[in-house]
């Protein structure tokens, strides 16, 4: 397996520090976010809590979309 670089892995954290924050401010707990967007509750819960290496973007389209969160803003928060 191909080690992933030390500014991705900080690129990874950020996005799911970001998804986090934004899922918990807008009220939702893990479950909801899984029945709005159809992301295992179980997948959700790890992305949170562990290092997210195998995080993919059509997860993270599907999380944001049932956050009503344009993608470009979790991208945007990252340097």
């Amino acid at each position: 397996m191909k080690e992933i670089q030390p500014h991705n892995k900080d690129r990874l954290r950020a996005v799911q520090s970001f998804l986090k924050w934004y899922r918990i401010n807008s009220g939702l707990n893990q479950q909801k976010l899984s029945e709005y967007s159809d992301v295992h509750r179980n997948t959700i819960s790890r992305y949170e809590s562990s290092n997210p290496k195998n995080l993919t973007l059509l997860t993270v389209f599907e999380i944001a979309d049932a956050l009503e969160l344009d993608v470009n803003q979790i991208f945007l928060e990252i340097e």
